[in-house]
């Protein structure tokens, strides 16, 4: 026996009545329905007629990843002159033997969906019918009921904001190749934990970038790929860098050169202390960089470096400098620190970041000691102030 009033009603009125709630609530009201059979109808025909009525944002999904709707998005989504904004979380979107039309949509974010055996096509004509489209999110993560997308062609002449997230390493030995042209891109996030390809061109918009990959290393040429991304991202104003990211690039360097970052002011990077070796070499690619983050990862037995090489950024254009995650008077972070105040001739401020760890057995140092260490340090610039957090 069901327990409330309006699942008695007929499912024209329920539709009619959802149609005048907000999107997400009228959501709500759907995806506690004990019957999933009857959810996907009501869900076809609720959407199909908020579609038709002009709705300008969409947000639905599936809280349960596992439980894919038996039926997919009605069609006429595909053809909205209304829709805005367009944000789909497991379901499932089904390859339309048209050609789609949304010219009004801005923003699109598509997580975790089902496309069927046609998915690059189903992927490639959503964005290729969105003519104003600036704002694009694509997330695949780890879940066995979610095929492989083993192509993504994102080609967008208005396209500003891209976010690409894959977590597929534990499910899947398929590579996934991306394919990205957006001349008016200027932000891009790409976060891929599966070692697939990435190919770019059309960047030269680029201001900031969040890059989170392997480029692909285990492919036949790894060195070309990577030339190729490097070059084609490298009018980047602004970058976020992770650790293996970097040493990808520095085992590239061993067998090319790295194309130069002219236009990079601002880097944030990951290092590890086995890989600080490395860090001048990186920087010799960012000729007029003025601040920098560093992220550093000490391990357990860190190696001894050698910070002879000063790149052209250290003794010209570098003003601002943040380490964190340092250990109190662990060698490598010691030895990093006095690096920059010795080499930095305009450095304005230098902000050391310190965590207590248990590999180092001065970690109690006291504070006031950093203080007096790094204060009487010899600096080349007068002007740097010594911050310590």
């Amino acid at each position: 026996m069901r327990n409330d009033i309006i699942s008695e009603l007929p499912d024209s009125l329920i539709t009619q009545i959802l149609l005048w709630l907000p999107t997400k609530d009228s959501v709500k009201t759907s995806v506690y329905r004990p019957d999933g059979e009857i959810f996907g109808l009501k869900f076809q025909e609720w959407i199909a007629a908020a579609v038709d009525r002009g709705i300008q944002h969409l947000d639905f999904e599936t809280k349960n990843p596992s439980l894919f709707l038996k039926d997919s998005m009605p069609m006429n989504i595909y053809k909205s002159k209304t829709l805005v904004s367009l944000k789909l979380v497991c379901v499932e979107l089904e390859n339309p033997k048209f050609v789609v039309s949304l010219p009004c949509l801005k923003i699109m974010h598509l997580e975790n969906n089902w496309y069927g055996y046609d998915a690059p096509l189903v992927v490639e004509k959503l964005i290729a019918g969105c003519l104003v489209l600036e704002d694009l999110t694509v997330v695949r993560i780890h879940d066995m009921v979610i095929p492989d997308l083993p192509l993504l062609h994102v080609k967008s002449l208005t396209l500003k904001i891209l976010r690409l997230v894959f977590d597929l390493e534990m499910m899947t030995t398929i590579p996934i190749s991306v394919e990205i042209d957006a001349p008016k891109l200027e932000y891009m996030s790409f976060i891929n934990r599966h070692s697939d390809t990435i190919m770019v061109k059309n960047l030269s918009s680029l201001f900031k970038l969040n890059l989170d990959t392997e480029f692909g290393y285990s492919s036949l040429e790894p060195r070309d790929i990577i030339r190729d991304v490097l070059t084609g991202i490298s009018s980047v104003r602004q970058m976020i860098i992770s650790q293996r990211t970097l040493e990808v690039i520095c085992r590239y360097s061993k067998l090319g050169p790295i194309p130069k970052f002219h236009h990079l002011s601002h880097l944030k990077a990951a290092f590890s202390s086995t890989s600080l070796q490395l860090l001048p070499a990186f920087l010799e690619s960012c000729p007029n960089l003025k601040k920098l983050i560093l992220d550093l990862y000490v391990s357990a037995e860190p190696e001894e470096i050698d910070l002879t090489n000063v790149p052209r950024c250290i003794t010209s254009t570098l003003e601002c400098i943040e380490i964190n995650k340092l250990i109190r008077k662990e060698a490598t972070g010691v030895k990093l620190v006095h690096y920059f105040l010795e080499n930095s001739p305009i450095l304005k401020k230098l902000k050391p970041s310190f965590t207590d760890s248990p590999m180092s057995t001065m970690t109690n140092l006291p504070l006031d000691h950093l203080y007096k260490m790094y204060l009487t340090a010899r600096k080349r610039s007068r002007r740097c102030q010594v911050i310590i957090s």
